[in-house]
């Protein structure tokens, strides 16, 4: 049985030049969460990772319960329908109209532009289809690739948690940035 998301009637919406997101799928998590694995897990997050097979993330997302204050996408590109990346907003709280944002690009198809694209298709989406005002991301002090994106995008950087991230036996900042929505060219 293929799975539908009823929350997101609007996707066709989310078509840029080069790549399209869809909601995620179950089947999807088996190729984004090997992804996920063979790109130092811990890196990616400041928060505990508790690690499982891509069959067992899977089972998990067929069994997770509908949540509306999150959307998990994959990026695709529109050349030969591949996935190349997922995108996700979470911790959604419409009284203050913010989300933060996660990404995640295979790491055979990164510095390609994909997040960069496929992050300004959904920053959209959030402020017109959702009225938010605030999109945020979290992100390690180490991983000069994601600031980077974050800044290309106009981000701002926001605040610092200091030795916030436990990686390779040491302590790192974790920076937070935020889009706007009057920043955002609609």
């Amino acid at each position: 049985m293929k799975e539908t998301n009823p929350q997101f009637p609007t996707i066709a919406a989310l078509v840029g030049k080069t790549i399209y997101l869809r909601p995620m799928t179950s089947d999807d998590i088996l190729q984004t969460y090997s992804w996920f694995l063979t790109s130092d897990p811990q890196s990616q997050t400041c928060h505990q990772v508790v690690l499982a097979t891509p069959q067992e993330a899977a089972e998990r997302h067929r069994k997770r319960e509908p949540n509306p204050e999150r959307g998990d996408f994959v990026i695709v590109r529109k050349e030969d329908h591949e996935l190349v990346g997922k995108l996700s907003y979470f911790h959604l709280n419409m009284l203050n109209r913010s989300a933060e944002l996660g990404y995640l690009v295979a790491p055979d198809e990164r510095a390609q532009g994909y997040a960069k694209e496929g992050i300004r298709l959904l920053v959209h989406y959030l402020f017109r289809n959702q009225n938010l005002n605030k999109v945020y991301a979290q992100t390690a002090s180490f991983n000069k690739p994601s600031i980077a994106l974050l800044e290309s995008l106009d981000f701002k950087l926001d605040g610092t948690l200091r030795q916030h991230h436990y990686y390779n036996g040491d302590l790192y900042d974790d920076l937070v940035y935020s889009l706007l929505r009057f920043e955002c060219d609609l």
